[in-house]
């Protein structure tokens, strides 16, 4: 079943891409698919070394942050096993429409590398909780920077980034109130879907307790693990503001790479424009905020650029560090999955 529904939301997630980027392409009056991948492979040499680097970055970021995680909690495990983990994590959240999509493959890699599941769940529960607080770092950062930006972007645009922030900041609260409004939060919780079923808009209401239930009990544990280790966390929460660095830094090498007469004022606003389109969308239940992220970033771009030029940049971008990035990840954890499989045959003869 979980197969399946994976299967499912990776075909959607491919319509949904092919859709947005044809409905973009479709705005331009010069730009072709053809066009934008020869666009995007004569970017100059260090330009493209640059943002390959960030795709790179981007992806190890997240696999030195379970690497640390996963030595800490007494299972050293080498960073090529930890790249895996963090790829199928990067790959399948991108292509589910929840932001922790991508743990449960993430968790069938590590028990399948003999992590009992406890331990899984403790790990997977502080990286996600200290990587919401990076997000919330980086948020207040574009925030600091790009009032301007913000102020001259479209209202549906303000809207999405405003929810975006509440969204990623209600996230912060809860992860930090279930220590300490364990039962409370349970409790009211249940009182909300109790109404929901009464009123005949929910189903199955012992499971989704049980559930409720279950995900508090896991992000207690994981913020109760966040009192020990400090020195390891820290530098967890340093490798998920690194990755989200990477890949908010993609807009702005490839500004500079392709505008004629670009400014370093510009490449500040199509930066922040970046992070606004990454808080944005992440309030959207859409696979990878696909079809939202770019319309806020070429609403963000179009501030500083004409309309055509502000979509070409756009689609590099997004083609850079959203559609590579995770083709490159699926190559990984199909490579990381065939080398298990192999291992595990090899170790049962």
């Amino acid at each position: 079943m979980k197969k399946h529904k994976q299967l499912m939301w990776a075909g959607i997630t491919l319509l949904i891409g092919i859709l947005t980027i044809v409905a973009v392409i479709s705005q331009s009056r010069e730009l072709t698919f053809s066009e934008l991948l020869a666009r995007m492979r004569q970017m100059n040499a260090g330009a493209q070394v640059l943002v390959y680097l960030c795709i790179a970055g981007y992806i190890l970021s997240e696999g030195m942050a379970l690497w640390l995680l996963c030595r800490e909690a007494g299972y050293k495990r080498s960073l090529l096993d930890t790249t895996i983990y963090g790829a199928s994590d990067i790959y399948c959240a991108a292509i589910t429409p929840s932001a922790t999509g991508g743990q449960p493959v993430c968790a069938w890699f590590m028990k399948r590398d003999h992590i009992p599941m406890g331990y899984i769940t403790a790990i997977l529960s502080i990286y996600l909780i200290v990587h919401t607080f990076s997000t919330l770092t980086v948020g207040l950062l574009g925030a600091l920077m790009g009032r301007d930006v913000l102020r001259d972007m479209s209202i549906l645009s303000k809207i999405l980034v405003v929810l975006g922030y509440l969204t990623i900041c209600l996230l912060a609260f809860l992860f930090v109130a279930v220590t300490r409004w364990h039962d409370r939060i349970i409790r009211v919780g249940n009182k909300i879907i109790d109404g929901l079923v009464r009123k005949g808009w929910l189903k199955r209401e012992e499971y989704w307790k049980t559930r409720l239930r279950s995900t508090v009990d896991d992000y207690s544990t994981g913020v109760q693990g966040l009192s020990a280790g400090w020195k390891i966390l820290f530098q967890v929460y340093l490798l998920n503001l690194a990755q989200r660095l990477c890949q908010t830094v993609i807009s702005a090498i490839v500004y500079s790479a392709t505008v004629t007469g670009g400014s370093a004022d510009g490449a500040r606003k199509v930066f922040v424009s970046q992070i606004f389109s990454m808080i944005g969308s992440s309030c959207m239940p859409v696979p990878g905020g696909m079809g939202f992220a770019d319309y806020l970033l070429f609403d963000g771009i179009h501030t500083i650029l004409d309309k055509e030029t502000a979509l070409q940049m756009e689609l590099m971008a997004r083609g850079f560090s959203f559609y590579i990035c995770i083709i490159i990840c699926l190559a990984i954890v199909l490579a990381g999955y065939l080398l298990k499989k192999t291992a595990y045959a090899i170790l049962k003869l």
